[in-house]
């Protein structure tokens, strides 16, 4: 008799622990896992095109290439957490990369005008946040505003693309450390970054103005002080995007920022961030800026008009967001089964 009672205790057991893990996959977000799997496709399908792709070296090119769309997708996803938009990085990281390629002379001058370059993207930021936070305009309205005016100041430091930047600065970006690529490196610490700031009291604020601004401030959340965090984040990562952008070019453009502005909105969104706010995270959109890098790559490979980048850009946008939107629904009808 006990040993029946035990066996049925332990039958119970195991079946409540298969009901948790069914829970669990029918709650979890499965979204950031889909922007993988799409990403890997197109990184085969490359390799496919182009013997060699997956090579160390290349797998650091293609990193390297990412890097910048990649930190944009970091503080636009901050931002979009919150329901809101940022258009301003195009301008934060065309003025950063004007800098760069007109005041970098060494070693000690790219030092600081990097730490100046990565303050004048977190004021920028706090300015959005101001704005939208304590005078209630739209983030829309304010970032696109925002965007011309630093573009303005960008043109009037360099007003045509050039300039240059020290080789050991620009150099950097194509180094390895203990055999691996710095970009894979520096995707790696974005990745840990993100991770400890998911766990962050900010981080859970600004969760929660997203999912619902009008508990959130009954919850105690102050909108201003959230929002202006949200945007000096999305400032800082763009003025770090404007240090890569200038690593990799070796130079600077007061127009660099402008083409990146839909791709870094369409990052967050392939990597699972819900455009309404409140879910969604940076480990997907790493995913979402290497899938955007590699469709340029294989539409390159099928010489193809560049063109077709653009417009394949949009389209993946568009079913980034249905199929985000499909997998959802797909998920809340599990939850009631």
């Amino acid at each position: 008799m006990t040993i029946t009672r035990v066996a049925g205790r332990d039958r119970a057991s195991v079946r409540d622990a298969l009901a948790e893990l069914r829970g669990y996959a029918g709650t979890a977000d499965v979204r950031p896992t889909a922007a993988w799997v799409l990403a890997l496709i197109f990184l085969f399908t490359y390799a496919a095109l182009q013997p060699g792709t997956l090579s160390g070296s290349s797998l650091g090119v293609l990193a390297a290439d990412s890097l910048p769309l990649a930190a944009l997708g970091l503080g636009q996803g901050v931002v979009i957490l919150t329901a809101g938009i940022d258009l301003s990085v195009g301008g934060v990281l065309a003025l950063g990369t004007t800098i760069a390629a007109t005041h970098f002379t060494g070693a000690e001058t790219a030092l600081a005008w990097s730490i100046a370059i990565l303050a004048i993207g977190m004021a920028a930021g706090l300015i959005n946040g101001f704005l939208i936070g304590r005078l209630g305009l739209q983030p829309f309205i304010v970032t696109l505003a925002t965007w011309s005016i630093f573009d303005g100041i960008a043109l009037y430091v360099l007003p045509v693309a050039g300039g240059q930047v020290p080789a050991g600065f620009s150099g950097w970006i194509n180094g390895a450390a203990a055999g691996v690529p710095n970009a894979i490196w520096a995707l790696v610490a974005m990745i840990a970054l993100w991770m400890w700031f998911r766990r962050t009291k900010a981080a859970r604020r600004i969760y929660a103005m997203g999912s619902d601004r009008e508990a959130a401030q009954i919850a105690g959340v102050r909108t201003m002080p959230t929002l202006m965090t949200a945007y000096a984040i999305s400032g800082f990562c763009a003025a770090g995007a404007a240090l890569f952008y200038a690593m990799q070019t070796a130079s600077g453009d007061p127009t660099a920022g402008d083409g990146l502005i839909l791709p870094s909105v369409a990052a967050v969104v392939i990597g699972g961030t819900s455009l309404r706010g409140g879910q969604g995270g940076f480990v997907g959109t790493v995913a979402g800026a290497l899938t955007l890098t590699l469709l340029g790559d294989v539409i390159f490979a099928f010489n193809l008009q560049t063109y077709w980048t653009v417009l394949a850009d949009g389209l993946l946008l568009i079913l980034a967001v249905l199929a985000g939107g499909g997998l959802q629904a797909l998920q809340a009808r599990r939850r009631q089964a």
